[in-house]
């Protein structure tokens, strides 16, 4: 859902129930669908297991996401396999409500994180990876997204929501580096 004012706590909750029940419209595949963009991007945002700790921590708190200007409905909401979130976020000057259904989590003593799929309505129809993982003694903060534009509007501005996506993942690798760095 596009809109000109933010949506309130009411709407974005009734948005996200909405979704309970609503079919992923990609889900996650060792390869991804033809059409689709593949990006993968990685980051080392610490040292040694205890800012391992703190960033799988971060991960199941939705750090990445919350510290990048997204706000994740419900506010304690686990990240476990079948949870839906619904997701808050302005972009040029445009506030945007969408959900994700958690399809899966990675947890493993130097491998953590979840994929998400979009669920109808989403700007973009596809998934998500966020994993931190151990590589030797530094801790590796990878994302990785297969999509395609999920409505009209995405489709018709493709080079501006490619860029808006690129910054995203950005946003979403430094609030993690940050969040990671200020508990260390």
């Amino acid at each position: 859902m596009i809109s000109l004012r933010r949506p309130s706590d009411a709407d974005v909750e009734r948005y996200r129930v909405g979704c309970l029940d609503a079919t992923p419209t990609c889900l996650p595949a060792d390869d991804p669908p033809p059409g689709f963009h593949h990006d993968r991007t990685t980051r080392v945002v610490g040292r040694g297991t205890d800012q391992f700790e703190r960033a799988r921590l971060g991960l199941q708190q939705w750090v990445a996401h919350r510290g990048s200007g997204v706000d994740v409905y419900p506010a304690d909401a686990p990240v476990e396999a079948g949870s839906v979130v619904g997701l808050v976020t302005r972009q040029m000057g445009l506030w945007l409500l969408f959900a994700c259904r958690v399809e899966s989590v990675i947890d493993e003593p130097e491998r953590h994180g979840f994929v998400y799929a979009t669920l109808p309505g989403h700007p973009e129809c596809g998934y998500e990876s966020f994993v931190v993982a151990m590589n030797g003694d530094d801790v590796v903060f990878e994302i990785e997204a297969v999509s395609r534009p999920g409505i009209a509007l995405v489709r018709l501005a493709a080079p501006v929501t490619r860029g808006i996506q690129e910054r995203a993942t950005r946003a979403y690798l430094d609030a993690l580096t940050t969040w990671v760095a200020d508990r260390g």
